[in-house]
């Protein structure tokens, strides 16, 4: 039996109330298989040109964002949820975690979280990354040159997607040991993307630029200890991707960042969690 090319989208939700109404509409569209995994409806549809512009306006509809878009191979609808596939983080790019058995690829990055970090799907994460494959795919205009940094790197998976997505070296600092046994792990598990990071046992001290790109996944007041550092280092035009703190504290933080001359840009939120896109 030969394959199909199915389209999955995924669709956040603020509250499990929306979810059912998302879910009527998605069957009234035409979804082929719904599920409610979470903070996430995901749904599969047979591909058709016009598909993504009409889900991206159902979504305005509901008051949520655009889903994550993802083609998938199989012979028929049930076939395409028996098989691992990976987390869609945004255009070419996707995540999976190492035990799916998946191998990297130009689109594909694989993270083994060891015992220290999560998996990589923590909605902070997941804003940052989306983000980020927005900003390296030209959404908002070309990023300038030069190298990037990932602050606070845990399992290296921001500066992993630096590296592949934007095809430039990308510092990686951190202060944990099990950063680096973690980040090395996933260096050897992304041969594309692994040899572009460097990382370096230390914290935002360490970063003295000139970088194009900076990202940080931190807690909100670790955020704001290291957002000086952060600043300086980047070129006029560079861009500051930061999560990691409440949906509340949003407009503290970007207040925070525009004092040190850096503008919000584009935002993300899931779950009560933020990203930030901020601009100097």
């Amino acid at each position: 039996m030969s394959n199909h090319s199915w389209l999955e989208a995924r669709f956040r939700l603020p509250t499990a109330q929306q979810g059912r109404a998302l879910g009527r509409s998605l069957r009234r569209q035409g979804a082929l298989k719904l599920m409610q995994q979470g903070p996430e409806m995901i749904s599969l549809w047979s591909r058709e040109d016009s598909l993504p512009g009409r889900l991206a306006d159902l979504a305005a509809e509901h008051h949520l964002d655009p889903p994550r878009m993802q083609k998938i191979q199989a012979a028929d609808p049930a076939q395409a949820w028996s098989s691992p596939r990976p987390i869609p983080l945004g255009p070419g790019l996707s995540m999976a975690p190492a035990w799916m058995g998946l191998a990297a690829s130009k689109k594909i990055l694989i993270i083994d979280p060891g015992t220290a970090f999560g998996a990589g799907d923590h909605p902070s994460t997941l804003l940052n990354l989306e983000l980020l494959a927005l900003l390296m795919d030209g959404r908002w205009g070309a990023l300038p040159s030069g190298p990037a940094a990932d602050v606070g790197a845990g399992t290296g998976v921001l500066a992993l997607a630096i590296a592949l997505k934007g095809a430039k070296p990308v510092l990686a600092l951190d202060p944990d040991p099990a950063s680096r046994r973690a980040t090395a792990r996933n260096q050897g598990l992304n041969p594309l993307a692994g040899p572009l990071v460097l990382f370096a046992l230390a914290d935002h001290r360490c970063l003295a630029g000139p970088c194009a790109l900076v990202a940080a996944n931190l807690p909100g007041p670790i955020l704001k200890l290291a957002g000086p550092t952060m600043a300086q280092a980047l070129v006029p035009g560079g861009w500051l991707v930061a999560s990691g703190f409440r949906q509340e504290a949003g407009e503290d933080m970007a207040c925070f960042f525009s004092e040190l001359g850096l503008e919000s840009q584009a935002r993300r939120t899931e779950g009560g969690w933020l990203a930030l896109a901020l601009r100097k």
